[in-house]
């Protein structure tokens, strides 16, 4: 046991006030200073020990948000962080953040049809991008001009022009393009804030599985999560070694364009049982997270439920904004199921008419820049191009439709036959990258490509 000045403090107080409060004290017998520090030497008291951190109880779900904002994307970390805050975390749910921010930049597509800064040109803004950053919805200054990666444990806060939720941590440093570091917050999320169920949702771009070079940078990155300082973005294959190094969560989403394709469902169906997201481009605004949560709460928290919340919420935000969005919900554990099936309408379907086929492809619903195609409208198409193929097409649409999907809930005309699911179909050249890709190595259907795109 250790000596310290405050112990010797304290016994010299308390020798004190004994004495002085003693009866019948002779103060002319009193001992000496050089005396009382003798018998202070002579205490041992034990050193102070610190506190172990706070453990909480575990909470029914720990929703855990990567909002990724190194890029032009930037002023939109405050506009859905102030969402979450109009319902907060509950006895129930945590609601925890890791946001970064870089100060904003133009848009990488001014006039992009459907893409995230498709806005109406507003308050001199030029091509829905305003660099006052008033915000296009709400017609508010963004709440905080802060940049850098923070953590938050968000709270519920009314004032939705301003963020109030408790600052966990502020990093010097981070690479959100790294998925290393999302593996480290993810681990650092579950640790602080323990729960029974665990969504994880990664904000940024998305590209599907696609190749995309990243602003000021010549390097190429695929998938989510582009971070402009680095250079960096993580990839399909990533993303799903990242959720395999964190031990899986119960939803995985993307508040992000173009990620929900079966070659990223395959990708992470053994890390993520239900995945959320949307098969073509979104505004820039993405979730609604006070429609999502609000609904979330109402449920019974089972993970399904949690799931159609999101895709009902988003749904019903742009539908009331008039705005064609597509969104869904799936069951990974049909992954197997369905690639099994595709290898067997590939085999009928390479012995058939090409050019039909391609009819098909270019007439079927496609989502922009990726070479994305619904794929059971495309299915669909192939089935009355090419009579032959039809059965085993209604076979697929019958597994994607009433044991894969969830919930879909496409809005607009131009999306009324998105049946909530993405495939690579290009109309040109096959990406080799494609190769890489788990679906790619487990099954055929790069090889349909490659055939489709010889001529």
């Amino acid at each position: 046991m250790k000596k310290t000045k405050l112990a010797q403090l304290i016994a010299v107080t308390a020798l004190c006030s004994g004495l002085a409060n003693a009866q019948n004290v002779d103060f002319n017998k009193l001992p000496s200073m050089a005396d009382l520090k003798t018998q202070i030497g002579a205490i041992e008291v034990p050193a102070p020990s610190i506190s172990a951190p706070q453990v909480r109880a575990p909470k029914e779900w720990t929703i855990m948000l990567f909002l990724n904002g190194k890029n032009n994307l930037a002023k939109y970390v405050d506009y859905d962080m102030n969402e979450m805050e109009q319902v907060g975390s509950t006895d129930k749910i945590n609601i925890v953040v890791e946001a970064g921010k870089i100060k904003a930049t133009a848009p990488s597509y001014p006039d992009y049809p459907g893409g995230w800064d498709d806005y109406p040109d507003y308050n001199g803004g030029i091509g829905g991008w305003n660099p006052s950053g008033i915000h296009p919805y709400r017609n508010k200054q963004a709440a905080a001009d802060w940049y850098g990666v923070r953590r938050y444990y968000v709270t519920k806060d009314a004032n939705a022009s301003m963020l109030a939720s408790q600052l966990v941590q502020e990093l010097p440093k981070a690479d959100m393009g790294d998925w290393n570091h999302l593996v480290e917050y993810v681990q650092w999320a579950k640790a602080a804030y323990p729960a029974k169920k665990y969504m994880l949702v990664v904000w940024n771009h998305g590209d599907g599985w696609k190749t995309k070079s990243l602003e000021g940078s010549a390097s190429i990155a695929k998938g989510i999560s582009y971070d402009n300082e680095t250079g960096n973005g993580i990839t399909t294959v990533q993303l799903g070694q990242a959720l395999a190094k964190i031990g899986g969560v119960d939803i995985y989403a993307s508040d992000a364009c173009l990620m929900q394709m079966a070659e990223v469902v395959y990708e992470l169906k053994n890390y993520a049982p239900v995945i959320v997201g949307s098969e073509e481009t979104e505004p820039g605004d993405g979730w609604d997270y006070t429609a999502f949560l609000w609904r979330m709460v109402a449920t019974d928290l089972a993970p399904e439920a949690v799931a159609k919340s999101a895709v009902e919420g988003y749904a019903a935000s742009y539908a009331a904004k008039g705005k064609a969005v597509t969104m869904s919900a799936v069951r990974s554990r049909e992954a197997d199921a369905l690639q099994s099936l595709l290898n067997q309408w590939v085999t009928l379907a390479s012995a058939q008419d090409k050019a039909k086929l391609n009819e098909a492809l270019k007439e079927s619903t496609d989502f922009e820049g990726v070479d994305a195609r619904d794929l059971l409208h495309f299915l669909s198409l192939a089935g009355t191009k090419v009579p032959v193929l039809q059965a085993k097409g209604e076979e697929i649409a019958s597994l994607v439709a009433n044991e894969m999907m969830i919930k879909n809930s496409p809005t607009g005309n131009q999306y009324k036959n998105a049946g909530g699911l993405a495939i690579y179909l290009p109309s040109s050249s096959f990406d080799a990258n494609y190769s890489k890709l788990a679906m790619s190595k487990a099954g055929i259907w790069d090889e349909f490509m490659k055939w489709m795109t010889t001529k």
